[in-house]
């Protein structure tokens, strides 16, 4: 099954994690699409790609003395989970209460989740040495069996969708803004136009490139991007900029102005499932897991496990700081992304909406291309060919089906909470741990494992993992479906 790794090459910029690895190998668009006629055996070989991109870290493999330091791939992790999806999450606590009191449970949430996720992580990095695989989907085979392998690819199809998706929404919500920066008017102003304009003039011939080593310094502007908007955002928040009588109090619309203490705190309300919905696409890096494990230097679990807790970790205190301060600037009328709450006339804001810019449409084909590429697994038979001419119209289909959609949809944040709901809930949640108690059930069975206490433990928590993704999966995407068509019935 070939394997194909969502968010690879959005943020990985060091040249030893992409480009720079001996153990890196450049590939044609044409190999990659052609793959289906590969026997199985071999394509559960070749692991994270993105289209035409290996993204393996060095190292690994026999020589366990290469490879990178874990500060090094802790960094690398980091810039695996932050992406715009953190820019939903203010969104996230609003859903919940638009009191300050709804930082302390919403805090809570992203920290309990964030170690979830870190857990789940390391386990993946553990069944690969358990089972002897190099990725996901391997794991899965190993351990679910084959029949089923279907799965892990359709949802590495409908992830990268979802994605491609929200970034299309937040082009065209970021370039709108910019438009009426430079003095645009009527439909050159809208976001309408944006999000055409900026998917023929860019976003489509860079899907038909048939080499995406260029765009990989594109990670370092949205590394960038983050940081600027975490200190851009403190400093609003800080000055009261935002505040009724600041400065730019009055150059937003009303719906979009700070609101606090008119609905309170509803923690048991439906509606607080979103920003559990959100936290899953804040914290996704799984399909990644292997890579890292088999990138890490003198790999073993410890190390494995040491990797987890500090990348995870720094994720989630960054993501919780940015979180909060922009919370604590608009209250409960954060918007789904919150860029939008700030000015057009905002020179912090509009330096951060031009890095965003940047950094999504650099990595706009790396993401099309997983989706491009695990719907030609799904509908390709085995040994038929791929030709560019059906690589193209699947290509013009795709970018079409998901440019009507954000011609549509508007609230990015609804499709971030919806895909990490469904979609998020699975990859961090439910696979890891169901694939990780059919291993422990196999090897007690082989003999391999002793059936003790730790082992029934750990059987348990993963039990209660399992069950959580499945409540967040249903709850949350219903919740988000319902808070984004049907308010009323909340």
């Amino acid at each position: 099954m070939k394997k194909i790794f969502t968010f690879a090459a959005i943020v990985l910029s060091s040249p030893d994690f992409i480009l720079g690895s001996s153990i890196v190998k450049h590939t044609s668009h044409a190999a990659l699409d052609t793959l289906p006629q590969v026997n199985k055996a071999a394509r559960n070989k070749r692991v994270a790609f993105v289209d035409n991109n290996s993204v393996i870290p060095a190292g690994g493999g026999e020589n366990e003395s290469e490879g990178l330091s874990i500060t090094a791939l802790a960094f690398n992790l980091m810039k695996s989970c932050l992406g715009t999806g953190i820019l939903s999450l203010p969104a996230g606590i609003a859903a919940m209460g638009d009191v300050e009191g709804a930082l302390v449970p919403a805090s809570i949430v992203m920290a309990i989740l964030g170690s979830v996720s870190a857990y789940s992580f390391f386990i993946i990095g553990k069944l690969c040495e358990m089972e002897d695989a190099s990725s996901f989907g391997e794991v899965w085979e190993k351990t679910i069996g084959k029949e089923s392998s279907w799965i892990v690819t359709a949802v590495c199809f409908l992830t990268p969708l979802g994605v491609a998706l929200s970034f299309s929404i937040v082009l065209g919500d970021f370039l709108s803004s910019l438009a009426t920066t430079a003095g645009l008017k009527g439909f050159l102003a809208t976001r309408h136009f944006a999000i055409l304009a900026v998917t023929l003039v860019a976003v489509y011939p860079l899907t038909l490139l048939k080499s995406l080593a260029a765009l990989a310094p594109m990670s370092i502007i949205g590394v960038l991007g983050v940081v600027v908007s975490a200190v851009f955002m403190y400093l609003r928040m800080k000055s009261g900029s935002y505040a009724e009588g600041g400065k730019y109090f009055d150059t937003i619309a009303s719906t979009l102005q700070p609101s606090f203490g008119k609905k309170g705190l509803s923690i048991l309300s439906p509606t607080s499932s979103i920003l559990c919905s959100m936290a899953a696409t804040a914290y996704l890096a799984h399909f990644l897991a292997p890579d890292f494990y088999r990138g890490l230097k003198n790999a073993n679990t410890k190390r494995f496990a040491t990797l987890s807790a500090v990348g995870f970790s720094a994720t989630g205190i960054i993501s919780i700081f940015m979180m909060c301060v922009a919370f604590l600037t608009f209250g409960g009328n954060s918007a789904g992304m919150i860029l939008k709450n700030y000015s057009a006339v905002d020179p912090g804001a509009i330096l951060v909406r031009l890095l965003m810019v940047i950094s999504v449409v650099g990595s706009y084909p790396f993401i099309f291309g997983a989706v491009r590429a695990s719907y030609l697994e799904l509908t390709t038979k085995e040994g038929e060919l791929v030709t560019d001419k059906t690589r193209t119209s699947v290509t013009r289909a795709i970018l079409a089906g998901v440019t009507i959609g954000a011609l549509l949809l508007e609230d990015a944040g609804f499709v971030v909470s919806f895909n990490g709901a469904l979609m998020g809930s699975a990859i961090i949640y439910i696979f890891p741990s169901l694939m990780y108690l059919q291993s422990m059930k196999n090897r007690v069975a082989n003999g391999l494992m002793a059936d003790s206490t730790g082992v029934k433990l750990e059987a348990i928590f993963n039990k209660l993992i399992l069950s959580l993704g499945v409540i967040l999966a249903i709850m949350g995407g219903t919740v988000s479906v319902l808070s984004e068509f049907f308010p009323h019935l909340l």
